[in-house]
């Protein structure tokens, strides 16, 4: 008779007394449960590999220029932060509106100061389509008609200051006033009294889009613009100023 058949051989008894038993088997289950511990990743480890960059911007629209002087009484500002597809605003607004300001009681060619605040973070994972700031200027007579006085826009800058903290660097603008493209256009603008307006000012942000448009520069608007930057290196990207 074989041993398959549940018969006890001499010799081949299990002579373990069963309290040892119990002790065997719960240290099998102690390294069971250790192996499924060690499979589990670390939380730690999963946050310690970035999967974006960030963007920090804090500043501010100094003022704006115009040599000649402005064609109005009162100007003020509309800007907008538009950026490529990959990119996500995590703080601060993307659009915003000046005060009404105006140089009337000095120069004619003195700025006109707005000072108005930008503070905004973004997060990406690349720099295709780095951040800008599209301005639209207007301005407003004292009867409170408003006119269209041009357009200006400025990359987000990519590295901070150069310049110590008690000095200031500014970046400058040109403002881009559209041109009517035939003298039949020029003239129903002039009767009408109305400035021509780009249907889409993003257009200024693609060479592509806009070539062929008619411009006039006879303005400049001054930013004050710090960033920090952090996360960029683990991604691999290395800037250097």
């Amino acid at each position: 008779m074989s041993a398959s058949e549940g018969v006890s051989l001499p010799g081949n008894e299990d002579t373990t007394p069963p309290h040892e038993k119990h002790k065997q088997r719960a240290k099998k289950g102690k390294k069971k449960f250790r192996s499924a511990k060690e499979s589990v990743p670390n939380a730690m480890d999963a946050k310690a590999t970035a999967s974006y960059f960030s963007l920090s911007i804090v500043g501010q629209i100094v003022s704006a220029t115009f040599p000649l002087g402005p064609d109005k009484e009162f100007v003020f500002l509309r800007y907008e932060l538009v950026a490529g597809p990959d990119w996500q605003l995590s703080s601060g607004p993307q659009h915003g509106l000046t005060q009404l300001a105006t140089n009337r009681r000095g120069h004619f060619n003195e700025p006109i100061v707005f000072n108005m605040p930008i503070e905004v973070t973004y997060k990406s994972t690349s720099p295709f389509g780095w951040p800008q700031i599209l301005v639209s200027v207007f301005g407003r007579s004292g009867l409170g008609r408003e006119t269209l006085l041009g357009y200006a826009h400025i990359h987000l800058p990519v590295f901070g200051s150069r310049r110590p903290a008690d000095q200031t660097e500014q970046l400058q603008a040109p403002i881009l006033m559209p041109r009517c493209p035939s003298m039949m256009a020029d003239i129903t603008s002039w009767l009408l009294r109305r400035e021509p307006e780009l249907k889409d000012p993003k257009v200024l942000l693609d060479n592509l889009k806009c070539k062929g448009l008619s411009m006039e520069s006879y303005g400049s608007l001054q930013f004050q613009l710090s960033t920090v930057m952090r996360g960029a290196r683990k991604l691999g990207y290395h800037w250097h100023s």
